[in-house]
């Protein structure tokens, strides 16, 4: 079980029943808004209004033994200002869908490693580490980056960050594409007028801009990989101004040591792919 539990790509798969942890609590983190709407609007002449503003903070638990901290536990909660909320009813509400998802999984998983993180500490807490290290031992954390949020789109892509004792903490991302208007998440075939040929696409500008050539794995694997991704629905992605991004954490494609990559599919460079509804050119606004 333990094994299990440390193993990479299974770490924030495990579920359990949801139990209380010792301690939970949230703060207001980040704030973004904008004070000028800016005239932007696609090809296709839709008009935009950007950005709409919202607010992210952040939601912390606890797993305490033995008078100590084991683990630190972080997750994002988003939500439009309310003035927004109110002319975006449907984003609204999957943003607080989101928001409640991020909570209840980090919770299961908490649950989940309770019994085993604290097996292993009463095992090691004699070890010289554990008696150095005052803080917590073991950490989750799922952070926000807000990537697009227009009168089309609210893109943003959360950041996985695992440390359950192991040789090295592990990074996944999830990331989420709305339409702001009926509040629906995309899936790529609502982004593009068609997915053929997007895997090659992607493992193409994948191997363009990795940064050290050398770290690629074999471009059929990584085919492979993306083209099983695009299978299961499991390819992470989002969606800026500018570009269509695709997020691989670790193992995704190659070994831990390839790191994580952010890999842009730029709308102007690939404009005949997209759905010209949710890709834009013109004047930023100011914010």
């Amino acid at each position: 079980m333990w094994k299990k539990v440390l193993a990479a790509g299974s770490a924030v798969l495990a579920l359990g029943l949801v139990a209380p942890i010792t301690s939970d609590y949230s703060y207001t983190g980040v704030a973004m808004a904008c004070e000028e709407p800016g005239n932007l609007s696609t090809p296709g002449g839709i008009p935009f209004t950007h950005p709409l503003a919202y607010s992210s903070s952040i939601q912390r638990s606890q797993i305490n033994h033995d008078g100590r901290v084991l683990m630190e536990a972080s997750t994002y909660e988003v939500k439009l200002d309310q003035s927004i909320a109110d002319n975006y009813p449907k984003l609204q509400e999957s943003l607080e869908k989101l928001s409640a998802n991020n909570w209840s999984y980090m919770r299961h998983v908490m649950n989940q490693w309770e019994p085993d993180l604290i097996e292993q500490y009463e095992q090691s807490k004699n070890h010289e580490w554990y008696k150095e290290n005052s803080g917590p031992l073991y950490s989750y954390e799922l952070s926000y980056k807000g990537l697009r949020a227009d009168s089309a789109v609210f893109s943003c892509v959360g950041g996985e960050f695992v440390y359950l004792g192991g040789a090295h903490p592990v990074y996944y991302y999830k990331a989420h594409v709305f339409d702001s208007q009926t509040g629906k998440e995309f899936k790529l075939n609502d982004i593009f007028k068609t997915t053929d040929g997007l895997a090659e696409i992607i493992v193409e500008e994948t191997e363009s801009q990795i940064e050290h050539k050398s770290s690629m794995p074999d471009k059929k694997e990584v085919l492979k990989a993306v083209k099983q991704m695009l299978e299961d629905d499991s390819l992470q992605f989002g969606m800026t101004e500018d570009d269509f991004v695709v997020y691989f954490g670790n193992y995704a494609i190659g070994p831990y040591a390839m790191g994580t990559l952010e890999v842009k599919l730029p709308y102007k460079k690939y404009f005949k792919l997209f759905n010209s509804k949710y890709v834009f050119y013109g004047t930023r606004a100011k914010g």
